[in-house]
């Protein structure tokens, strides 16, 4: 483990994958935040306590994804890789690209946590499922720990289907040293009847149920002697009475209205109660909290008030007033943040002997640039990703140069050049498919043709009609 490179109380305003570069290898204890869902809303908006218009996006497309994270994905984490391709295949370009963006940003945070870290991740229904696989990828799937779901109620809407009134907060480890704090709950009114119970006469046995639950063992074992309950029951240790708590947490209610003291205006916020727990749970007094979608603070102000050291940051320029004026308001004091708080302009440079210094700190990420590839480094990629097969067909040749590279979507439906929307067809395939036809379409007319999976009537159009001379 290295040092932390940033201090105590920092917030960064910008991109937070330069800052995220920036950190020091295995210098964060906990990583808790709550990054756009891609809930396909153009602009969240909100006002502020002090009058200020608080606003992002939640669209994603392929321009918002740079070929320097594709290829990065692609080279080193081919698993991740195959994930983003499966979301993007499975769900459309929207998610493809979002999660790519938060895969990319996600591999930091592993990198920074220390092995005995933990990282949770608040995400609802519409990415859920994508962005478990993609965690899975990256913390490995024996370090999940919990999909914590967070239940509250709200106005109902009108839609056909069951309300839909959670979110999950999905619960990752960086090894099984890390450290977690159990926290107890209150029972239920059937648990209490049950420990009094055992208080009392220093047992409570349930017959139907085989168990026991044992106050005082001695006079258990006696029981047991004398044949007062049956030996052979499971029987379990009284606990005190508040029982571990569940991954199911019904008790905290969402903000609500602006009326709501708690509220800041942001259109995201999150009740305090919920990261306070997470921080808890995850971390000691004097551990370093980090939250790179900090948004209105919440986790920011949990840790200060649970005594941990914390490190922020947001892309929104807004974010630092209403951040200035939550922990003013609720822990530091009106006089404390510009003594407390630091708010760099650049992001730190590592001095773990890590990479080289985190690009410079921007407010808006750059648009893509186009991969510099070869036709032929482009087909190695796409082998990597995707097999020595034709994507049409599901042909396999018997050397690469049979297969050429073509668009999943075509640019005429407004596909774009990079690696994700690339895919490898035999020649046959790639005649029918042409300038019009999806890569989804092709293989629909493929099926309909007889032709998938079916390699003998490829050999045959080689022989016959093919256009490529046999590999050098």
């Amino acid at each position: 483990m290295s040092t932390l490179n940033v201090a105590n109380r920092t917030l960064f305003i910008g991109d937070n994958l330069s800052v995220l570069r920036g950190i020091n290898s295995e210098s964060v204890d906990l990583i808790a935040t709550d990054p756009p869902f891609n809930k396909g809303v153009r602009d969240f908006e909100g006002i502020t306590k002090a009058g200020e218009n608080v606003s992002y996006s939640d669209v994603w497309s392929w321009g918002d994804v740079q070929a320097e994270w594709t290829d990065k994905i692609l080279e080193e984490h081919p698993a991740l890789y195959g994930v983003i391709q499966a979301a993007n295949a499975a769900a459309g370009d929207e998610m493809g690209a979002f999660l790519c963006w938060l895969a990319v940003r996600v591999l930091e945070c592993h990198r920074i946590l220390k092995p005995t870290g933990s990282m949770y991740l608040h995400i609802d229904h519409t990415a859920h499922a994508y962005a478990k696989t993609m965690m899975d990828a990256i913390f490995e799937r024996k370090n999940f720990r919990n999909e914590l779901v967070w239940a509250y109620k709200g106005m109902p809407s009108k839609a056909a289907r069951f309300q839909q009134k959670h979110d999950s907060i999905l619960f990752y480890v960086k090894s099984d040293a890390a450290k977690f704090n159990v926290l107890t709950t209150t029972p239920d009114p059937g648990s209490v009847k049950t420990f009094e119970s055992a208080e009392r006469i220093g047992y409570n046995a349930n017959h139907k149920r085989n168990m026991v639950t044992v106050w005082d063992w001695d006079k258990y074992e006696q029981a047991v002697a004398d044949g007062k309950i049956p030996s052979g029951m499971r029987a379990t240790q009284f606990t005190g009475g508040n029982p571990p708590m569940r991954d199911w947490w019904d008790d905290i209610k969402i903000l609500g209205g602006p009326k709501n003291k708690e509220r800041t205006g942001y259109p995201t916020q999150k009740p305090l109660a919920l990261y306070e727990r997470i921080v808890k749970a995850s971390s000691n007094e004097g551990d370093v909290i980090l939250d790179p979608f900090a948004g209105c603070a919440t986790t920011c102000v949990a840790a200060e008030r649970l005594g941990r050291q914390w490190v922020g940051i947001d892309i929104n320029e807004q974010a630092r007033n209403v951040i200035r004026d939550r922990l003013q308001s609720e822990v530091i004091g009106s006089l404390a943040w510009e003594t407390l708080v630091k708010t760099p302009t650049e992001p730190p440079e590592r001095t773990d002997d890590g990479e080289e210094a985190a690009p410079e700190l921007t407010l808006v990420s750059p648009r893509p640039k186009a991969p510099r590839l070869t036709a032929r480094q482009l087909r190695e990629r796409l082998i990597l990703a995707d097999g020595l097969k034709c994507q049409g067909c599901g042909w396999v040749p018997h050397h690469a140069d049979y297969l050429e590279v073509d668009h999943r979507v075509p640019k005429a439906h407004g596909g774009r050049d990079d690696i994700p929307n690339r895919a490898l067809l035999c020649s046959p395939c790639n005649s029918v498919k042409g300038k019009k036809l999806t890569l989804a379409e092709l293989r629909e007319r493929r099926l309909a043709d007889g032709r998938m999976m079916d390699k003998s009537w490829t050999n045959v159009w080689f022989q016959n009609v093919g256009r490529h001379g046999e590999p050098a």
